[in-house]
């Protein structure tokens, strides 16, 4: 083996290309680069495509879309037309239940449904409204489609007969005057010396109308007291004086004290002008001049 000498390098010289050797490079650079330019004009033509497949594809989704929204605005108008345009929601007669003295018709109008859609009806306002008349203490109402309202009524009781200017009016527990007596009828009346005239929904006292309704049982053969606010009820006495009883529900240890008193001056041979029993812990009573 030879060897070398120390520090000597030893260098290869660069053989020149050939002018075959660079006509075959520029041309594979050249066949690289079309190759290369064709590689990315591929993608452009891909788009291309792409856009002309989806155009006809977006048409008709678009076309597609508004007949369906078309269709729905024609069944939406159609539907609207059927609910508020003709008769069949619309409320025109009522069912009333439960009413003896205030009229169906009187309710009707009350209500304020007549002519309303069956949509708009409130019915807590309704029976709200139907409560506030006189003769009615409470009231439900039930709506059903397509148009049929059904409305029960709780009515006010009558407990006695109010007489004042020369009408007779039936009067419940609370006082409230509710509709004219139309029919005579049984009960004790009671004559309101007040000569203004009443009108229902007005008030009366409700303490002179339970005194009333106490004394009914207790002298049945009693049929009209007298009332002013000073004395309250007052009847004419067989024996021929006033009694006045005054107001409230302490009507029986009021009559039997007038009883009492009655067979002591009867029993004297006494004729008393008239016997005040309104403050019952100390009853007093007048003779008679006569």
């Amino acid at each position: 083996m030879g060897t070398r000498s120390p520090g000597r390098t030893r260098k290869t010289k660069r053989r020149p290309l050939s002018s075959k050797t660079k006509g075959r490079r520029k041309r594979s650079q050249r066949r690289l680069g079309q190759t290369y330019d064709s590689a990315l004009s591929l993608p452009a033509v891909s788009r291309m495509s792409a856009r002309s497949i989806a155009r006809p594809l977006a048409g008709f989704r678009q076309v597609k879309v508004s007949s369906v929204l078309g269709l729905g605005l024609v069944l939406l108008a159609a539907l609207g037309y059927w609910l508020f345009l003709t008769d069949d929601f619309y409320v025109y007669e009522i069912t009333v239940q439960g009413n003896h003295l205030v009229s169906t018709d009187e309710i009707f109008a009350a209500s304020g449904l007549y002519g309303l859609s069956i949509f708009w009806v409130n019915p807590q306002r309704v029976a709200d409204t139907v409560a506030g008349l006189p003769g009615i203490l409470s009231a439900e109402v039930h709506c059903s489609l397509p148009n049929r309202v059904t409305i029960t009524v709780v009515e006010r009781e009558p407990q006695v007969v109010w007489q004042r200017a020369g009408t007779r009016w039936l009067v419940d527990e609370q006082g409230t005057v509710l509709t004219a007596q139309t029919e005579p009828g049984g009960g004790l009346v009671i004559e309101d010396q007040d000569g203004s005239p009443l009108h229902p929904g007005d008030r009366v006292d409700a303490a002179a109308v339970a005194g009333a309704r106490q004394l009914q049982g207790l002298l049945p053969e009693l049929s009209t007291v007298r009332y002013t606010p000073p004395t309250g009820l007052s009847f004419r006495h067989p024996l021929g004086c006033d009694v006045y009883l005054g107001t409230g529900t302490d009507m029986a240890e009021k009559v039997t004290i007038m009883q009492a008193l009655v067979e002591q001056l009867a029993a004297s041979g006494e004729h008393p002008e008239y016997i005040d029993l309104r403050f019952k812990d100390s009853p007093c009573y007048k003779l008679s001049n006569k």
